[in-house]
């Protein structure tokens, strides 16, 4: 069923929210396009430059940091979401000033103490463990444990003030940065994995002394002002977020661990290939729109009440499972093409993996939607729940059929997994803030997508990036065009649209008129 709504007031709010929502989201989604350009541009670049085991170790060493990086962070940059109060620090400043110095000298205590932790521990670590040189890379690397945790309170602090642009020309500039700096020093130092994460040090060290120098300058950041009892607070809502997030982790990472265990490295460096390509199609989706939403919808929450929020979350929903039908519809007909062009026939054997994994991300993302009950009324174990059980299952079903079915394992598993955890965290969260899903208009999404992609994978071309582009093309038209004739919502989306095009192209003519005859 789709959202009713009690008055024009009411419908009015909610539309304005979703526009504020988009506007923001445009904005995100500006600074993620440069920047899955640059990815664009570096992909092809690493999987050439490095060999498929050499990529699956960057990859991994990665994935390790990442574990790292949200232990150090105890929660904090989801509670810094949680804490900021705009009206209340414009009315009082000293409260704005507690604030920020808390949330970023605690991030900045808790982040360093489980660097030189981690760091200690490689270092003592038998060969039995940890191997010479992953150990020598990870040891080199545990700085990015410290940088990472305080930038995501510095993204946090721009992500609730609603600082779009600022946040977007950051991500830009980091990005652009990274790739040529580690380009530089690859050719100057030489091709390796040590030289890869040394670029990557030197610019996020950059960009985090510039971020906290910005801060220090508004003169928001002080010692003094650090307030433990908001601390604690802020510790106490974010720990179980840490199981949270960290069960993200393993869910979405954990598998990498059990590919090399099973496959060994080669087959980890395809499986990291297929999986990064799924996730930039994935990002396109979930970055803008999860920066955007929930700042949105938190204060949807304090200012208009629970009502205007469930509507607001029912109709993005609903909305949102269309618009990812569609991106499921371009993974699948556009897999193998793009593995060819982006990383080379050397991965091409894995690209039937690209729709199974892209899936199961595009579910999973639901969740900024159907589990917003649960962070607004602040039940974060239920959401740490629902994660490690998620993380648990994987695991258990990598390792069951990784012997069996090779890396299609991987893949399925990540598939159920997302599958299970979002209908948990959907079951958990209604309960306190229920939702209208339009099963309709998922079951009609679900049916064009499965039409278009029989048709439009009939078309084959012979020149990879033609036929990429070709089918690409088909689908969108065809996904559109079936879905506007079938959706009815989709249908009033679209004559909206083409209204106001023919309203502006009027105007346009209306002035130039008026301008020659002037």
């Amino acid at each position: 069923m789709t959202p009713t709504f009690s008055s024009p007031a009411e419908k009015q709010t909610v539309s304005r929210e979703l526009k504020r929502l988009l506007q923001h989201s445009s904005h995100y989604l500006t600074g993620l396009v440069f920047s899955l350009a640059l990815g664009f541009i570096s992909f092809p670049i690493y999987t050439r430059v490095f060999s498929v085991a050499d990529y699956g170790s960057i990859d991994f060493i990665q994935r390790i940091l990442l574990l790292f990086t949200a232990f150090s962070k105890l929660g904090m940059q989801n509670s810094a979401l949680r804490f900021f109060n705009r009206g209340e620090f414009e009315a009082h400043p000293e409260q704005g000033r507690k604030y920020y110095s808390t949330m970023f000298l605690g991030m900045a205590a808790t982040s360093g103490i489980v660097t030189i932790l981690f760091a200690l521990a490689v270092r003592v670590s038998p060969v039995s463990w940890i191997d010479s040189g992953l150990a020598s890379i990870l040891f080199s690397t545990s700085v990015m444990i410290f940088l990472r945790a305080l930038e995501s309170i510095l993204w946090s602090f721009l992500r609730i003030e609603e600082r779009t642009k600022a946040y977007t020309g950051y991500q830009i500039l980091i990005k652009g940065l990274t790739l040529a700096v580690i380009c530089a020093i690859l050719y100057f130092a030489g091709r390796s994995a040590r030289h890869f994460f040394t670029g990557m040090i030197v610019v996020e060290g950059l960009i985090v002394a510039s971020m906290v120098f910005l801060l220090l300058r508004r003169g928001i950041i002080h010692f003094r002002f650090f307030d433990h009892k908001l601390f604690w607070s802020a510790i106490s809502f974010g720990m179980p977020l840490i199981v949270y997030e960290i069960a993200s982790i393993v869910l979405d990472s954990g598998d990498r661990v059990l590919v090399r265990r099973y496959l060994g490295a080669n087959a980890l460096g395809q499986y990291s290939v297929a999986y990064g390509l799924s996730s930039y199609v994935n990002d396109l989706m979930i970055v803008p729109l999860n920066l955007a939403l929930l700042p949105i919808y938190m204060r949807m929450w304090n200012t208009e009440g629970a009502e205007k929020t469930s509507k607001f979350l029912s109709t993005g929903f609903n909305l949102f499972v269309i618009v990812a039908a569609g991106v499921f519809t371009l993974a699948f007909v556009g897999s193998h093409d793009a593995v060819h062009l982006l990383a080379s026939s050397k991965y091409g054997s894995q690209s039937g993996l690209i729709p199974i994994i892209v899936a199961g991300l595009l579910i999973y993302t639901t969740q900024v939607f159907l589990s917003a009950g649960l962070l607004i009324h602040r039940r974060t174990m239920a959401m740490a729940r629902a994660l490690f059980l998620s993380a648990l299952l994987n695991i258990i079903l990598n390792v069951a059929l990784l012997p069996r079915l090779g890396l299609a394992a991987a893949a399925i598993a990540t598939l159920v997994s997302y599958c299970f955890c979002i209908l948990w965290l959907a079951r958990s969260s209604f309960r306190v803030l229920p939702l209208s899903i339009d099963f309709g208009s998922m079951g009609r999404a679900g049916l064009v997508s499965a039409l278009t992609c029989a048709l439009v994978s009939r078309v084959e071309i012979g020149i990879p990036m033609v036929n990429l582009a070709v089918r690409g093309s088909l689908a969108v038209l065809l996904f559109g065009a079936l879905m506007a004739t079938l959706d009815p919502k989709v249908r009033a989306i679209a004559l909206d649209v083409v209204s106001k095009f023919r309203l502006r192209s009027a105007t346009m003519r209306q002035v130039e008129v008026s301008t020659v005859e002037g």
